[in-house]
């Protein structure tokens, strides 16, 4: 299943949310603690927990199979992003849209657009002969559902959570 399609851009999306930080490590590096889903809660303030399923019914990928555009992955975040597990997370469940190793990866919502549009873009780009990474999360949302998360939540929440996220990717590389 193709679902390849390219970062999305401002002009098409009415809630649109970037972030990007530089990280003193290799590209794969970083691909590798992005993509290392049992790591995150020891460093994401936004995802607490990944797991790769095959289907929205979440069954588990096969071991050693490659996360590929067509899989899910199965999520428990913090709106706002804290470390504090004593915090419930909200459960979901993301469609793959893009992977292309060691550069891109990309989910979105499973509702049809109209409703509830939302892709979560992240993008490594080698920097200064592949020594530094530069990282950067592109979170957009549309519809109807979205319109109404805005009236009762502050972007500047949204904002604050995905850059909580590439800090704390920042410094996990770092610490390697």
């Amino acid at each position: 299943m193709s679902l390849a399609k390219s970062i999305p851009l401002k002009s098409d999306w009415p809630f649109y949310f970037s972030t990007s930080v530089v990280i003193n490590a290799p590209r794969q590096q970083v691909w590798d603690v992005l993509l290392h889903f049992g790591g995150h809660k020891s460093w994401n303030p936004f995802i607490r927990e990944a797991t790769p399923v095959l289907d929205r019914s979440q069954t588990p990928l096969p071991t050693g199979t490659a996360l590929a555009p067509g899989h899910h992955i199965a999520m428990k975040v913090h709106i706002p992003g804290t470390m504090d597990d004593s915090v419930k997370p909200r459960a979901m469940i993301e469609l793959v849209k893009q992977v292309e190793a060691p550069s891109q990866l990309a989910w979105g919502s499973h509702l049809p657009g109209w409703f509830f549009g939302a892709e979560n873009w992240h993008v490594l780009t080698e920097l200064e002969g592949g020594a530094k990474t530069k990282f950067e999360i592109v979170a957009v949302f549309k519809g109807v559902g979205p319109r109404v998360m805005m009236w009762t939540m502050d972007g500047a929440i949204l904002d604050e959570t995905i850059k909580g996220m590439a800090e704390g990717l920042k410094r996990v590389c770092e610490q390697r």
